[in-house]
Parts: structure tokens; sequence; C-alpha cells
């Protein structure tokens, strides 16, 4: 059969081109060639292979087809074997595919990952600019700002030379702004890495044995602990191996007490975990830096300090009150001091001021050089090991003051002794913490009023102080703080939140040095505020803040700052509530000072009218049951008594020094409609004039008279026959002003008047520290536990 000219050109195209074989071989290939090659399951193509997978087999239908049109043309190529594939074979051929296809999976994301860790063109360009000396400095510091590290070195580097007291116009914000400058550490990294380095060389140059100092602490010998910095013995990472038993000796209140008389402190008590012979040394201070003091602070002391020491001798760095009380101070001891006077106040102010300076500046110092250290680290690929330096947060110096003038004369003494040539916000700080020339004081109330109330007595406040080299920054936002200045009630409403703000501790996480003056005024404003600061002190913060984790100090991840925070309180006398702070909250396992004064007369020596003084001791069978029994006392046999003759139920005023007794006592009176009059820190100015005007008239028998109304205002009760001390005051010179009162210039008294003026005082025996400084310390003992109950003084 003779074919068609299709079929013709058909056999023809097929002869002279090599067709492609579903099963993936030529068919152009010889024989004996495509024996030997084996078919390969992934050189298919997709399709092909989802044919093969669905009608599983390699032999297509026009097979034989294909063979007879082949056989047909003369032309063509000879017979061309086919090859079969079976289901054994296939399976093979699927499992060979299967794992060629993992193979070049893995190849692919290798090769993916090796192209990731190629340098992109953007990092390529970053890595030229930082070459270049124009650009070095900025790329060096967005490297440090992404490492973390760069908050502290820059503020402590100089911030420039221009005169920035002026600057302060714009910064009108309320003292509540800093809450929302927690992010402020940003605006301080604008200053030259030159003053950075500039400051690692300062810190290497005053510490050239420092590398001693990072020696495990436990592993030191006797001789070698004792030449080591409190500071890094005390409050480095490594504590030593006795650490967690000092702490369950401080939580037991296991002390070691050791009684001891100091010319200067007067009468002191030392609280030591251990037996220590240091607590009693006496050796003159010569040099600072031998203690261990910046030397950038020992080159101003003396000239700071000049108005308190002997200008004839040259070698006297502190006058003795100083001197003792700094020793203790920079061996990181709690000290409770209760002999604080206004003559010794402000030599007090400068020593505390100065182991402030110290504190920050060694703090920071060390931060700056184990950045400095990280940083070369960096560099030349190696490892260091963990620095652990930090805390939670930045502020590490808790300044608490009663009111601003206080304020004032603090950073008065931290501008003089720290030398600093710049002060950020100075001229804001005391726009708001003075007053104006027209605002003093009347100078005709006692010395020691003078002294408290004079200049602004706002007592709601709180700020931050950054320190740097050569600078102090007022108003820095709290967590980009070194020192927080603050009364308790500016503490309190930051830990509870107000208007609205959530509850906030976390600037109180990492203080390690809590310093409270005149702590006795503070018990005149509110002490449980006190209380409530000190229960937040050193938790952990509800938020991170940016902090380093790998850098926190162990014992703050462990709950344990507490037992290394130092505690200095200061006040004019001791008190029960003081005595509880001491015991419950001076947990520090260096030690713990307390140093009061025997009292030899008592202010008692200063009543001027001659007139009985009658004390009268309460028996009762617990503290607790002291108040019911006081009340019940004085209306069933003080006031009796006082009603008896009727020229001893007129002109009596009975002093109170709490206000809660004040409002029971005046609750009685009311319910049983006495003749009587109050004043207390609560009355309206106008009230109080009538009221003193109606007493002094005669219009009123009795008038209810309250210790915190006479701490603020000092009033002079004329018209005053008899005094009944409730209870005896806090304040040992308020119980000579009042009784004082009898001796007033009254010229409608008569003789026979004036003969029964008398002054009557209730105690108990749980009221000894305020006796002994009315009687003096002898007769407080002996009248707290003689037979009698009545005791009088003429």
């Amino acid at each position: 059969m003779a074919k068609s000219a299709v079929s013709k050109s058909m056999a023809r195209k097929r002869s002279q081109e090599p067709t492609q074989h579903v099963s993936g071989l030529s068919t152009a290939k010889s024989g004996a060639k495509r024996k030997n090659d084996n078919v390969k399951f992934g050189s298919l193509s997709r399709k092909q292979k989802n044919d093969l997978k669905e009608y599983g087999t390699l032999i297509p239908d026009d097979f034989h087809d294909d063979d007879d049109d082949d056989n047909m043309d003369e032309q063509g190529p000879s017979k061309r074997p086919r090859r079969v594939v079976y289901e054994e074979d296939l399976d093979r051929e699927l499992e060979e595919e299967a794992g060629m296809e993992e193979s070049d999976e893995s190849e692919e994301e290798e090769e993916e990952e090796e192209e990731w860790q190629k340098p992109s063109a953007y990092s390529r360009l970053v890595g030229s600019l930082q070459k270049t000396s124009k650009h070095r400095d900025f790329y060096e510091r967005i490297k440090r700002e992404q490492q973390g590290v760069e908050d502290i070195e820059e503020e402590l580097e100089d911030e420039g030379e221009e005169d920035i007291e002026g600057e302060d116009e714009d910064d009108d914000e309320d003292m509540d702004d800093e809450e929302e400058l927690v992010d402020e550490d940003s605006e301080d990294a604008e200053e030259d890495e030159e003053d950075n380095e500039a400051a690692v060389v300062e810190e290497e140059q005053e510490n050239d044995d420092e590398e001693e100092e990072e020696i495990m602490i436990g592993d030191l010998s006797d001789d070698d602990e004792e030449n080591v910095d409190p500071f890094e013995r005390r409050l480095s990472d490594e504590q030593p191996k006795s650490f967690d038993e000092d702490i369950v000796l401080a939580d037991q209140k296991k002390w070691t007490t050791e009684m001891f008389q100091d010319d200067a402190l007067k009468e002191v008590a030392a609280f030591t975990l251990h037996p220590d012979k240091s607590v009693k040394e006496q050796k003159p201070i010569k040099d600072l830096v031998e203690i261990k003091v910046k030397e950038r602070l020992a080159r101003r002391w003396k000239e700071a300090n000049s108005d308190f020491v002997d200008e004839k001798d040259e070698s006297a760095l502190f006058t003795p009150l100083q001197e003792r009380l700094f020793r203790y101070f920079n061996e990181h001891r709690d000290v409770l001091y209760c002999n604080r006077t206004v003559e010794n106040a402000a030599e007090i102010r400068n020593a505390y001021a100065l182991h402030i300076l110290n504190y920050i500046y060694k703090t920071n110092d060390r931060v700056v050089k184990n950045n400095s250290k990280i940083a070369n680290a960096h560099k030349e690929n190696k490892e260091i090991g963990e620095i652990r330096d930090q805390g939670f947060t930045r502020p590490k110096v808790l300044l608490i003051l009663p009111f601003r003038n206080s304020v004032v004369k603090v950073v008065d003494a931290l501008i003089k002794a720290s030398g600093t040539d710049q002060q950020e916000n100075k001229k804001r700080f005391y726009d708001e913490f003075r007053l104006r020339d027209d605002d003093q004081l009347n100078k005709d109330k006692p010395a020691d009023y003078v002294d408290t109330f004079s200049g602004n007595v706002d007592d709601h406040f709180r700020f931050g102080i950054k320190f740097g080299r050569k600078t102090m920054k007022f108003y820095s936002g709290l967590f980009a703080s070194d020192m927080i200045i603050a009364s308790p009630l500016g503490l309190r409403t930051l830990i509870n939140g107000e208007e609205g703000d959530e509850r906030n501790h976390d600037a109180l996480s990492s203080i390690e040095l809590v310093i409270m003056d005149q702590a006795n005024h503070i018990m005149m404003q509110n002490w449980e505020h006190v209380e409530y600061v000190m229960q937040h002190l050193n938790l952990i913060p509800e938020k991170t803040h940016g902090c380093d984790i790998s850098r926190i100090k162990s014992w703050y991840l462990d709950r344990k700052a507490c037992y290394l925070r130092q505690t200095l309180v200061f006040s004019e006398f001791l008190t029960p509530e003081i005595n509880g702070l001491f015991s419950k909250y001076f947990k520090n396992v260096s030690g713990k000072i307390k140093i009061k004064q025997r009292y030899e007369d008592g202010s008692i020596l200063d009543v001027i009218p001659q007139v009985q003084q009658t004390f009268t001791r309460i028996d009762t069978t617990s503290l607790a049951a002291m108040n019911d029994t006081r009340f019940k006392y004085f209306i069933e046999k003080t006031l009796p008594t006082l009603r008896k003759s009727a020229l001893m139920q007129t002109h009596t005023l009975i002093f109170v020094p709490s206000y809660f007794d004040y409002v029971r006592l005046r609750n009685y009176f009311e319910d049983n409609m006495y003749s009587y009059d109050s004043c207390c820190e609560y009355t309206d100015p106008r009230d109080m004039t009538r009221a003193r005007g109606n007493f002094f008239q005669g219009k009123v028998s009795f008038l209810l008279y309250t210790e915190r109304l006479h701490f603020y205002r000092r009033l002079n009760i004329r018209g005053t026959f008899h005094v009944v001390f409730y209870g005896l005051p806090d304040h040992p010179q308020f119980y000579s002003e009042v009784v004082n009162f009898l001796g007033l210039k009254f010229d409608e008294a008569s003789a026979a008047e004036e003969a029964t003026f008398s002054c009557t005082t209730l105690f108990s025996r749980y009221d000894h520290l305020k006796l002994e400084r009315i009687v003096g310390s002898d007769r407080a003992r002996k009248m707290c536990t003689a037979q009698k109950n009545v005791f009088m003084f003429a």
C-alpha cells in the first residue's frame, strides 16, 4: 500500500529529528548506550512526574504504533529496544526521588543562610562611613545605643562650657511632670565621646589598685579586706560566703550589742552580726583618698567645709562630730543619730552631702569603666564573663526631707562640695523652692522655730537630680536620675498614683542609700507615710524600664537588696516611732549604730513661773490599753479635781499631743456640755482667734490645744491659769513653753488666782523617752519604777 504524501512527510521528520520519549529517553540514542543509561526519575518534567504518579506506567498507549511507523520507514533507525518499568522498579525510583528532593531543599536552605549572612549593601555602606573620621563618633554612639550601654557614659561627659543657668525660662512644668519624663535619657545623648574617654582615664588614674577590688570577697584575708573599699566589699555582685547566714541572723534580730560613750557622739549603741572592734575606732582622718573618697571630691572638701573646721588647724578635714559620723557612713553602716540640734545641723548636712556625692560618683564611674571593658571586648571579639554592676533602675540615693526650705540647704551643700561648673534648671529650682524676701518669718519666734520654718514650708514635692563629671541636672526624669529628693507625702502620692495615674514604686526598686533628715519634724506631718515608703523600697519593679538584665546584680534578683541598703536617719530626739523604724527596717548586714544622749536636767529647768508641777503616773496592763486607761483616769480623776473649785475650773488649758485623743476629748466635752473651746492644726484661723479670745476673757472654762498646732504656730495663749498635759509632748521645749503661758502678763488675774496657778501632767512607764527629756534621765528612770505614782516639782 503506497503511503500518502502526509505519511511520507511525517516519516521523514521523525527520521531526521531525535524524539523525546515520555520516559525521558531520547529515541535517537543507540541501543547500547541506552542500556547503560539508567532512567533518572529526577530528570522528568513536572508534567511527566504527575502523569507517572497518576497512571503508574512509562509505556504509552501508542507504543506499538510508533514501532510500526519506524519499521515501515526504510530510512528510519533500526528497531529500538524499549525499557519496561515494573512496579518494584517504580517504587525504588520514587524513594530515590524523595531523597534527592530533601537534599535539594537542604542545599537551598544552606545557600539562603549563606546569602543572609552576607553583608547587605547598606551594611557595607555603614561600615565604610564608620571608618571615616567624619562619621566615626556618630556611628559609635549608635552602636552603643543598640548595646544598651550608652546611658551613664554620656551623662558623665562634659556637657559644654556655656552657662546654662538662664536656660530654664521655658521649664515651667509642674512637680509631677517627671513621671512623664521616663525616657528622658535620649536628651542626654548629645555629648562628646572624647570627654567620656577622659572620664575613663580619670577613673583609672584615681584607682590604680582597683584590680584587686575585683577579687572574690570571700577569698580575702583579714588584712586584705581592711584595704578594700567598703563600697566594693558590700555592694559588688559577689558577696561573702556568710552573706546568707548574716541575712538569717538579721531577720531573727540576733545582733551583738555593744554600748560605749564617745566624746563627740555621746551615748552609742553598736549592733553588729559578728564582734567588730572597728566600731570604737577613733583614728583621725588625715587623707580622704586613703579612706576611698573620690579624688575630685577630696580636692574640694577642705574649701567646702571651711565654715566648720578650725582655720588654724591646716590638717583638720572634719569637725569631731563629722569625723565620727562620716567614718560610719563610709563603712556602709546604718546610722540613727538622735542628737541633732540647730547648732550642728549644718555640719551634719555637709557630712552626708559628701557621702552622697562619693556614693554616686563611685557608682557611675564603675558603670562607665565596665562599659569601656565591654566595648573593648566586643571590638577584640573576646569573652569577659558576666559583669553585674547595676540595679533594676538608675536611682540609687533617696533623700527624704520635710519641707522645701530644707531641700535648698541640702542642694547648696551638694553644689559646693561637688564643685560642678554647671547646674541645669537651677533657676527653676530656686524659683520653686525659695520664697520672696517679703515672705520671711517673724524673728520673734523661738530659734528652732525660725530655723525650721524660714522659707518655703510646702511639704509636697519630689524631683530627681542627675550628676555628670562637671554638671548637675535638676528635674531630670526619675528613672534617669541618680538621686531622688522628696517629702514623705510626695513619695506616697508617687507610689499610690495621683489624679488617675497608676501605682508606681519602680523608681524606688534599686535604692541603695536612704537618708532622712529632721525626722522629728516629719513626725509632726504623718509618720504613716514614712512607714509606707519603707515598705515599698527595693521591691521587684512591675516594668523593665529599659534595664539590661544581664548586668543586674544577683542580690537584686534574689530580693536581698534591703540587707545591703544603707539607711541614715537624723533627729533631734528618739521616739518610739523612730525606734520602731530602726528595729524593723535597719537590716544592713554591715551593722547599725544608734546614737542618743543622756539628759542631765531636762527642759523643766526652762520653766520661768514659780508654780507647782505635778506628774502623775498612770499604770496600765499593756501598751495597747494605754489610751483607754489614760482617758478613763482623766475623766474620773483629773476633771473632777479641776471642777471642785470655781477658781480652778476656769482658764484651764488642756494640752493634747495626739490628734486622736484630741477628738476623743472634744466629743466627751461636747456630749457632757462642758464650757470649752478647741484649737487644733485643722482649725480655721478665724475660729482659732475667736476661741483664744473667749478663753482669755473667761467666756469658756477649758481650751483644748494640740501639740501639732503648737509646732506649726507657736502661739502664746494668754489667760491661762492652769495647765493640764493629757500626755507628754515629744518636743521637750514644748513643755516649758506651754507652762510659761502661766507667766504671761494678765492684769485681770487676782492675787488669789495667781496663787492657785498649777500644772498637772499625766504619764506612763511607756513615756520614758519623753519623760527623760523633760526631767532628766536619772529622774525619769526613778519615776517610772518607783512605788508611788505622784511626783511634784516646784
